[in-house]
């Protein structure tokens, strides 16, 4: 109860409530672990973890967990609407994989623990803060892929047209993947808040009654998961941003490879892809001709 108290504005469960809660973190943690160590038993299932992998994962955990102090708005019954904080995480999850993205994604759930959680039962706790948040990884099922997303620049080279705005939107669509996986996650964590609202905030309200106020009350999540895809737009925009992104994943032939099917160098990027650095460095030099038109 002590525990609970230090980290809820609005605790209304007892002592077994409170054990029910702490179980269910457990669990939380205990998958997050499971996922990424178990695998390294059966070889075919392992992959590598490297020290940039925890440096972007905590930098992004970082700016996670401040954007979400910056409420926009605070609804009156528990929930807020944030300048894009999760935004981070969708970015992580897509470039680094759903297994290394559960373990940034429950590191943020608990964290939401610490913002006054507004809770009332340990199942509305499930429902309103566990599953919504740590659902953001699912993004990872759709990972960026370094060679999918060249191909995809290669293979549309032809279709820009022309002007910048054109060529800004076929380099976002690129990354259809990270946008698929936050409509999911956002569909997740609305019909997740909405069992929570119809179930543990409805106080006895006629069932229809109580679907329509969960279905309007909750709908600042969308708003706030809206912002988040708003801010994945501008990021993925930069190619600034792809190449370091790309070689934080793949290696720096990967961002000179991105790059340059970016600038248009199409048949270069294949051979940064497909061979070793020398190819890469003729791109770097290709990239370069092509910035000096």
């Amino acid at each position: 109860m002590l525990l609970c108290s230090m980290i809820t504005d609005d605790i209304e469960i007892d002592g077994v409530g409170t054990a029910i809660l702490c179980v269910l973190l457990a669990v939380m943690v205990a998958a997050a672990v499971a996922v990424n160590v178990v695998p390294r038993i059966v070889h075919k299932w392992e992959i590598e973890y490297k020290t940039r992998d925890l440096t972007v994962g905590a930098t992004c955990l970082a700016i996670a967990f401040a954007l979400s102090w910056a409420t926009l708005f605070r609804m009156p019954n528990g929930g807020r609407v944030t300048p894009g904080a999760l935004a981070p995480l969708f970015i992580y999850c897509y470039y680094f994989g759903f297994r290394k993205g559960m373990i940034v994604c429950t590191a943020y759930t608990l964290l939401q623990f610490l913002q006054g959680a507004s809770i009332v039962s340990p199942w509305s706790a499930f429902f309103d803060y566990i599953l919504p948040y740590f659902a953001v990884c699912l993004v990872g099922l759709f990972a960026y892929k370094p060679d999918r997303y060249a191909a995809f620049v290669r293979k549309n080279k032809d279709k820009r047209g022309v002007g910048a705005v054109k060529t800004w939107a076929f380099t976002v669509s690129g990354h259809y993947g990270v946008f698929v996986g936050a409509v999911v996650h956002m569909t997740v964590r609305y019909l997740s808040q909405c069992v929570s609202s119809m179930l543990f905030w409805a106080y006895g309200a006629p069932p229809a009654e109580a679907f329509t106020v969960g279905l309007a009350y909750n709908s600042y999540g969308l708003v706030d998961s809206a912002i988040a895809v708003a801010a994945l737009v501008m990021l993925l925009s930069s190619r600034a941003f792809n190449a370091y992104m790309s070689q934080s994943t793949g290696g720096k032939k990967h961002a000179v490879a991105v790059t340059a099917a970016d600038c248009g160098t199409a048949e270069l990027a294949a051979a940064a892809i497909e061979s070793d650095s020398a190819a890469a460095s003729d791109v770097d030099a290709a990239m370069q001709n092509e910035t000096e038109k």
